[in-house]
């Protein structure tokens, strides 16, 4: 896993030095004027890393909707690649298509609280997993964008979209406090103990604007829903349970930020940056026994959350 880490790595470092060289030979070649063009067709790929958290949390709504489990699932440097087209229909509104998955399983950590006992604050039972994984995570989004404002050095906007996103855990081994530390010990190291899956689904509007300035070009975007919906799958393999959430009309947030420079009148390599949120929120659970096909259903005593940040580097060609 590690050594996987290492080579996807290695393949942004290069993806990011082969991109920075291509720059000196254009820019050096092409005179400083700018010049300025109305594209109608854009195209991007661009490669970097994902960092984030996610949230899974149980209430008990018999006693006064009190937490009494979370998991919490972190990963860091997640490599991943993007594209994204963008289509301007019309001097008024522009259609946009974008994706971006990871490229290999990446390192992470989870930690599993309970608190069994209502009188205490402090969590009862806890179970620590260094060997876990963030075995994928993916999103597309498809967007209209209308301009208010649409001139050659800036543009103004509202837009609607949705988006879809995904991420899918496993955790091995680890060790365990239960009943406040009375009880400790450890799993076995190659034994798989929880699988996690969530799954947004998000309609959202937003803002978007941008700014060109000779060479160089800022663009903004903000998304806002309290639309959305998320469905979670946690396995947990010992227990021979499935436990699944389902939430809907949450809150989202995203805000993203790029500074691009053209090398070419057709050709820009830019940075780019995002932080996006999904706020936890109650939903129902069923509980399934996989043993002997029991299940129950329980209202409001689901909660799902994610926050993420992404930072890649990449190359955009319009035409």
């Amino acid at each position: 896993m590690f050594v996987q880490g290492i080579k996807a790595a290695g393949q942004i470092r290069f993806f990011i030095f082969a991109t920075i060289a291509t720059v000196a030979f254009p820019v050096a070649a092409d005179s400083a004027e700018h010049l300025y063009t109305d594209e109608k067709v854009a195209l991007a790929i661009n490669a970097g890393v994902l960092s984030g958290q996610t949230h899974e949390r149980v209430y008990a709504p018999e006693e006064d909707g009190r937490r009494i489990s979370q998991l919490d699932w972190k990963y860091n440097n997640a490599a991943v690649i993007k594209g994204s087209l963008d289509w301007n229909v019309l001097p008024w509104m522009s259609l946009g298509a974008s994706g971006w998955t990871t490229i290999t399983s990446t390192d992470g950590y989870m930690n599993d609280d309970d608190w069994v006992d209502a009188s205490q604050s402090q969590w009862t039972d806890r179970s620590v997993h260094p060997d876990t994984t963030l075995r994928y995570a993916n999103e597309f989004d498809l967007n209209l964008k209308g301009w208010l404002l649409n001139e050659p050095a800036y543009r103004l906007g509202l837009m609607a979209g949705y988006q879809e996103r995904r991420f899918s855990f496993t955790s091995k081994g680890g060790s365990f406090s239960y009943n406040s530390g009375a009880y400790t010990g450890e799993f076995p190291a190659d034994v798989t103990i929880i699988g996690y899956k969530q799954h947004f689904k998000t309609p959202y509007v937003g803002l978007v604007g941008s700014y060109r300035y000779k060479r160089f070009d800022m663009e903004g975007v903000f998304k806002y829903s309290r639309w959305a919906s998320a469905t979670d799958i946690d396995e947990h393999y010992l227990a021979d349970k499935t436990f699944v959430g389902k939430t809907k009309h949450q809150q989202y947030y995203s805000l993203g930020g790029k500074l691009g420079y053209d090398m070419t009148a057709n050709t820009n390599i830019f940075v780019e940056s995002t932080w996006s949120r999904t706020r936890n929120k109650k939903g129902s659970l069923t509980v399934k026994n996989r043993s002997d096909n029991y299940r129950d259903s329980y209202t409001d005593s689901a909660g799902i959350e994610s926050s993420s940040v992404m930072t890649t580097i990449g190359l955009k060609y319009v035409f």
